[in-house]
């Protein structure tokens, strides 16, 4: 079953004070690209880079990027049908960010949990979320 990565997830990894996370985080990311079953949409790409760019700076933060492309992972680009049903879980839950949404219907058409802490998506029916 794919899983699809949350952007609370490389936000945790990244930012981990704490040795058990931050192993946490290594074992989990081993494991998906492993077995070929870690997703991450294209938006998710966005936030990262917004996240460790006001962390980290502009130089660190394309480094970081390019190793996640590199890793195996698979990035899921925006496309009409995934547009299309976040716009629709925007709709039905409208405290839900729409870059949520986009994850959110990612992980519907993949058919798999979102790896997230994030109580937003507790809200959407019948998305399943999975965390560390």
């Amino acid at each position: 079953m794919k899983e699809v990565l949350d952007s609370v997830f490389f936000a945790t990894h990244y930012g981990a004070e704490d040795p058990s996370i931050l192993e946490r985080t290594r074992a989990k990311l081993s494991n998906l690209r492993r077995e070929r079953r870690g997703l991450i949409p294209a938006v998710v790409m966005a936030e990262v880079a917004n996240f460790l760019c006001r962390k980290a700076g502009r130089r660190e933060t394309v480094s970081r990027l390019r190793a996640i492309e590199e890793y195996g992972l698979e990035i899921v680009p925006l496309d009409a049908a995934i547009a299309r049903e976040a716009g629709l879980l925007r709709c039905t839950y409208r405290k839900v960010p729409i870059a949520d949404c986009i994850i959110a219907a990612t992980a519907l058409r993949a058919g798999g949990p979102v790896v997230s802490n994030d109580p937003h998506f507790e809200r959407i029916k019948g998305l399943r979320v999975t965390w560390i």
